[in-house]
């Protein structure tokens, strides 16, 4: 029998700039809402960690 999984957090390590990139990249598809969605959580961990957004939201 399997050993049970742990569950955890990812947490990459990831620079402000590629923050940016990844957020602006995300934007240019938030028309689909499960993109929309995941900029939102994005923008939001962005915010708690003092990223200020760069990318104008399309929607």
């Amino acid at each position: 029998m399997f050993a049970s999984e742990t569950t955890f957090a990812f947490r990459p390590a990831v620079s402000v700039d590629d923050w940016k990139v990844i957020m602006s990249a995300i934007s240019a598809y938030s028309h689909n809402a499960e993109y929309r969605e995941l900029l939102g959580r994005l923008e939001h961990q962005a915010q708690i960690i003092g990223i200020a957004s760069s990318a104008p939201r399309l929607s």
